[in-house]
């Protein structure tokens, strides 16, 4: 039982390690990087920032963001190189570029202006379109 608790201590403390050991020198370069990491998709896990996503696939790509951003590179250069290999997917904001970009921002609101004529057309038929009653003989 001791040696149990021996072997999970150690392990929780040679994980801290390795987690500490993978922090940036210069405090604005990590906070840097962690707003980085918010904003890339995990790969694998798909709907989870790399940030805390715990795939092999996160980790290195949360290394490659430190390194660089350790190196100088600008957050663009850092989401376009995430964006060359992995596709506009790896993004949580893609673009709003080109058609795509069009559809994908406009779209939702082009759907809700249709819908709403729908609606105006509809009420406005059913409005006209009643004819009066006449009144019944006693």
């Amino acid at each position: 039982m001791l040696l149990r608790s021996l072997l999970m201590g150690l392990t929780a403390f040679l994980l801290a390690m390795a987690c500490a050991a993978q922090v940036l020198d210069d405090p604005a370069e990590e906070a840097r990087a962690q707003a980085l990491m918010r904003e890339l998709r995990c790969v694998a896990c798909e709907n989870e920032p790399i940030s805390q996503s715990s795939a092999a696939i996160a980790e290195d790509m949360r290394s490659r963001v430190r390194a660089m951003v350790s190196e100088g590179a600008s957050d663009d250069e850092v989401r376009d190189w995430f964006e060359s290999r992995y596709g506009e997917f790896v993004l949580f904001r893609p673009s709003s570029k080109g058609v795509d970009g069009v559809i994908l921002w406009g779209g939702p609101f082009g759907l809700l202006l249709i819908g709403g004529l729908i609606v105006f057309v509809l009420a406005r038929r059913r409005k006209t379109g009643a004819e009066p009653v006449a009144p019944e003989d006693v």
